[in-house]
């Protein structure tokens, strides 16, 4: 078990990822076509900004770091997750727990026009995508309708496919938890009309992989799940229906030992995930919080 944090701390972490949970849904609200690999990079580029140690309390210091590898998708391979939170506590300067939380991020899909997704081509073209497309390139005035519904689809999400069997295999061997993030707009329903004026709660909603394995399990292979079909998946408390909220699972579920997977040593299926280049993650980041021992422990 991790050891109970002050409120300050967990105030402090859950703040941090408010943030980036309304940064992500911003960009949604002014990109509704942005690819989803741009969603993992404005999150991790938010947290960016706190990777300087803070002291949040007295005899408290609280310090993130933020490591992008880039997917491996565009070369045949899965991850099973997008992103990989490592929680350390510390007690002066020794470490007195560890715990991981990994996530898989997926991205509501508008029910009208589609999203730019990144292709093996676009990484072939490079920087040439800036370039106007043709010798008469269309207006960039003339107005799109993107609409969320309650029956749009997480359309990257396929059941019994090769990352959603990868992701099975992962928790069965391993046994460590995946979750899904989901990168929302802020409401649903919704529209955004593009060029924007729109304002700018739903946005980023957590969700066990296993959960959503048993509520797809009656499902064909290759469907994806809608918006509704996820409501509820972490109970019918208004404040978690469509999910938990990123900072709530960060900062009140996996930091007071709620979800996550403790660990000891790098044997234990970390050292595959974090400390390879040809591992199945994107991204990691770590929450180092130390204390003074006589409170920490």
């Amino acid at each position: 078990m991790l050891p109970p944090f002050p409120a300050p701390v967990i105030s402090y972490v859950r703040s941090i990822f408010a943030g980036a949970n309304r940064r992500v849904s911003e960009k949604i609200a002014r990109v509704p076509n942005c690819s989803e690999p741009s969603l993992d990079l404005t999150l991790i580029e938010h947290l960016t900004r706190y990777t300087s140690p803070r002291v949040v309390a007295p005899g408290w210091t609280v310090k993130l770091d933020v490591h992008f590898l880039g997917g491996l998708r565009h070369f045949h391979r899965w991850e099973v997750a997008d992103i990989g939170i490592l929680v350390f506590a510390k007690q002066g300067a020794h470490i007195v727990g560890k715990k991981v939380a990994l996530l898989q991020s997926k991205r509501l899909y508008p029910k009208s026009h589609s999203v730019l997704e990144e292709e093996k081509v676009d990484y072939q073209i490079g920087f040439a995508n800036l370039l106007p497309g043709g010798s008469v390139a269309s207006s960039i005035a003339v107005q799109h309708n993107f609409e969320f519904t309650d029956s749009s689809l997480y359309k990257a999400l396929k059941s019994e496919d090769e990352q959603f069997k990868a992701i099975r295999e992962f928790e069965q061997h391993k046994h460590i938890p995946v979750h899904y993030l989901f990168y929302n707009p802020w409401a649903v329903p919704t529209a955004y009309t593009v060029p924007t004026s729109s304002k700018v709660s739903l946005g980023c909603r957590i969700i066990r992989s296993q959960d959503l394995r048993a509520a797809m399990s009656s499902k064909p292979g290759g469907q994806s799940p809608t918006f509704s079909e996820v409501s509820g998946l972490c109970g019918h408390a208004a404040a978690h229906l469509s999910g938990w909220r990123l900072e709530y699972f960060v900062a009140d579920l996996v930091m007071r030992c709620k979800e996550g997977q403790m660990f000891q040593d790098l044997s234990e299926g970390i050292e595959s995930l974090f400390y390879r280049r040809s591992g199945p993650i994107a991204a990691a980041m770590s929450i180092t919080i130390e204390g003074p021992e006589s409170q920490c422990g």
